[in-house]
């Protein structure tokens, strides 16, 4: 129970009067001397409420908290200790850390994103107002990409004691598995899995295989894919057999994975995976294969619906990476 909670249920049974000190003692878990005090100031009409310590006065002014916030929207990784030296008054680097802290700053690993030309960022924009259908017409589409997932739970923070240290082992060359994948408003499509290269003539045979009986099964002949520039997906074979064998193909601007939502899909898989701790390569196939045929509509309804957002915000941010 909460201090604030405590100090509430105590006040309460005691104006009730309906139990002892020593009943309300064993309600709000705290010791019989504790009720004593507080019926006593309750009894003087004394607030029991925390009230806020004056505590020891901030030794850093608004300007200066103004000059260190300056610093380091200019220099990002600029350190505790670096900010602490250039201060104008001598100050400890804990105390730059509060002033931080109380400015809402926390340090964290940048997201990596594609570095965009002019060009990119033009045709973003583009793109996005030309391709900003309802979310009906979204429904419609069959999110496609390949992905590689390591035999390896990444970079994970432990618990350890003081004096402990843990290690894990690995590998020099980590076992991984190469994954096309799809998804729609419907549902997700066939995993293909396989360890080998990708080149045109693969890709052509997985499309086949288990892109086009779903999505007839899944949207009839109404429906268009959407997937990557990659230069398995533009070779002129590959465009030759879309062109005939599919309904319509979407353009996609280069260097925008956060406009694909599988890309978000994915991350999310890798987390559950992750979660789960696969030891081989069997393993990894079959727990991926059971994480993906769990998916209903209803989880993947958030992903694909929204794109009409996710082409809102590369409007609004004039073609720049956006927060997805």
């Amino acid at each position: 129970m909460a201090q604030l909670d405590k100090r509430n249920t105590m006040k309460l049974l005691l104006e009730a009067n309906s139990h002892s000190s020593k009943e309300i003692a064993q309600i709000a878990h705290v010791s019989l001397s504790t009720v004593y005090y507080v019926k006593a100031k309750l009894a003087k009409g004394i607030d029991i409420s925390h009230q806020k310590g004056a505590g020891r006065p901030c030794s850093l002014r608004n300007r200066i908290k103004q000059s260190i916030s300056q610093q380091i929207r200019q220099k990002p990784y600029l350190s505790l200790r670096t900010l602490a030296s250039r201060a104008p008054i001598p100050v400890s680097y804990q105390t730059v850390r509060r002033a931080l802290v109380d400015s809402k700053y926390s340090k964290k690993y940048p997201t990596k994103v594609p570095m965009l030309s002019e060009t990119n960022r033009l045709y973003r924009v583009q793109w996005a107002k030309k391709f900003k259908y309802p979310k009906k017409q979204w429904a419609k589409t069959v999110f496609a990409d390949e992905i590689s997932i390591w035999l390896s739970r990444g970079r994970m923070k432990m618990w350890t004691k003081s004096d402990q240290k843990r290690f894990v082992p690995t590998t020099k060359h980590t076992p991984k598995i190469n994954v096309w994948a799809a998804f729609s408003s419907i549902g997700t499509f066939p995993l293909c899995i396989f360890t080998t290269n990708m080149d045109s003539s693969l890709f052509i045979d997985i499309l086949q295989g288990h892109l086009l009986t779903q999505a007839e099964v899944f949207h009839g002949n109404d429906w268009q894919l959407v997937m990557d520039n990659d230069p398995k997906h533009t070779a002129t074979k590959v465009k030759n057999w879309l062109s005939t064998m599919l309904p319509k193909v979407l353009p996609w601007p280069s260097q925008s994975p956060d406009l694909n939502p599988i890309e978000n899909l994915f991350a999310w898989v890798k987390q559950e995976l992750t979660k789960q701790g696969p030891k081989t390569i069997s393993e990894l196939k079959k727990m991926l294969e059971i994480t993906w045929s769990r998916l209903d509509s209803n989880f993947l309804e958030p992903y694909w619906s929204s794109m009409p957002r996710r082409c809102q915000m590369v409007i609004d941010s004039r073609g720049l990476p956006i927060k997805y």
